[in-house]
């Protein structure tokens, strides 16, 4: 009488041995799952990008800025540097290089008259030149400032950046930085005048995050500005902080 043969246990699987028919299928659900694990991440982010930042719209968050008399559009640009620009002669001593040209470039403008030299009294006294105001000067001076504009205006929104998420007051908005350029209104019209205008570019005072342009078009003040996104408007810092309740900071500096 024949008995029959216990059955031989297969062998122990190593791992990765796992028979060919699991292994594929393991293999094609892994890949399903991870086609639906992108297709769900590609989803999420199409519906929660954020509207594309483009000039226009940010050209509209600078100009509610003005409008709520936060921007710079109605702040003359001015030159403060000591001098007081009032109905008094101004004296200079020879040896001051600087003050002797940028008084010569006044005078080139029209705002004083010719430097003409003299020599004070005393035995310790060094000769002097002394500038005239004319009366074209009270028009653009004032409080010891020389103004070369009644105010800017805005120009143009460019060279805009990525949408990212940036911080503003301990907070994460979606945010882009862009150059906001301003144009000057009602210049003077001295700047028109190569000498005078390079003297002034260098008096001119400069912004964290701002720089002047002078091209043959005329004088341009460059800032460079984040923007934020807060539901689906694009804001000005300045804007933010009134959504937000908080006293908006001066938008120069920026």
């Amino acid at each position: 009488m024949y008995q029959q043969a216990p059955p031989v246990p297969p062998p122990a699987l190593v791992d990765g041995d796992a028979p060919v028919p699991r292994r594929r299928l393991w293999w094609w659900l892994g890949a399903s799952l991870a086609g639906m694990a992108v297709a769900g991440a590609a989803s999420g982010l199409m519906t929660s990008a954020p509207p594309q930042a483009s000039a226009n719209t940010l050209e509209d968050a600078v100009r509610t800025t003005i409008t709520q008399g936060d921007g710079p559009g109605r702040d003359p640009i001015c030159v403060a540097n000591g001098l007081a620009y009032d109905s008094q002669p101004v004296n200079v001593q020879l040896g001051n290089a600087g003050t002797l040209a940028w008084m010569d470039a006044l005078a080139a403008a029209g705002l004083y008259g010719p430097g003409e030299e003299a020599q004070p009294g005393g035995l310790l006294s060094q000769p002097i030149r002394t500038y005239s105001p004319r009366p074209v000067l009270a028009d653009w001076s004032g409080a010891r400032h020389l103004c070369v504009a009644r105010a800017v205006k805005l120009e143009a929104v460019r060279n805009i950046g990525t949408v990212q998420s940036m911080r503003f007051r301990g907070r994460a908005y979606p945010g882009v930085a862009a150059e906001v350029v301003w144009a000057l209104d009602g210049p003077a019209p001295w700047l028109g005048m190569p000498e005078v205008a390079a003297a002034f570019s260098a008096e001119l005072p400069s912004w964290r995050g701002a720089r002047w342009e002078v091209t043959p078009e005329g004088w341009r003040l460059v800032q460079r500005r984040n923007f934020f996104l807060s539901g689906t408007q694009w804001l000005t810092s300045e804007s933010l902080d009134r959504v937000a309740g908080v006293a908006p900071r001066s938008t120069l500096p920026p």
